[in-house]
């Protein structure tokens, strides 16, 4: 069973000035959300092709190294095992700062959004209360 609306309520619908001033927030809410939304997939867009960019990469580089040691003649040797060795680990810590900044974007953006919502939430109470005051003078209270 649905809630009746209070007597508050009921008054606030007709109040054009806050229900204007709650379209408006809502609209500067939707258009917060969408360039949110957008930012977010550029970050996750950026993010994708420089993985796959990196990974195209990472297996030209291995395979440019691997022809050197055989053209060298010590393919099998530690020298080779070493080298990779090196590279693989420079390229992980390559994967994973660029993860890091990955997330780091997105908590700012997420924090920002957060932000922003709070501000916008502290803006309908005071709008929702200046409707009240004027309810209150108009009623002579």
């Amino acid at each position: 069973m649905a809630k009746k609306p209070s007597a508050v309520d009921k008054w606030l619908a007709g109040d054009t000035t806050f229900q204007q001033q709650l379209a408006n927030y809502l609209k500067s809410q939707r258009d917060y959300d969408s360039q949110y939304n957008r930012q977010r997939g550029i970050v996750d867009r950026d993010y994708n092709e420089t993985t796959r960019s990196m990974n195209r990469q990472a297996a030209q580089d291995r395979d440019d190294q691997q022809n050197d040691f055989a053209g060298r003649g010590i393919l099998h040797s530690g020298i080779f095992a070493k080298a990779l060795g090196n590279y693989n680990t420079e390229f992980n810590a390559k994967m994973k700062n660029l993860a890091t900044g990955k997330t780091d974007k997105l908590g700012d953006l997420s924090l920002q959004r957060t932000n922003f919502l709070r501000q916008l939430q502290l803006e309908r109470d005071a709008a929702r209360q200046d409707a009240l005051r004027r309810r209150a003078a108009k009623l002579g209270l």
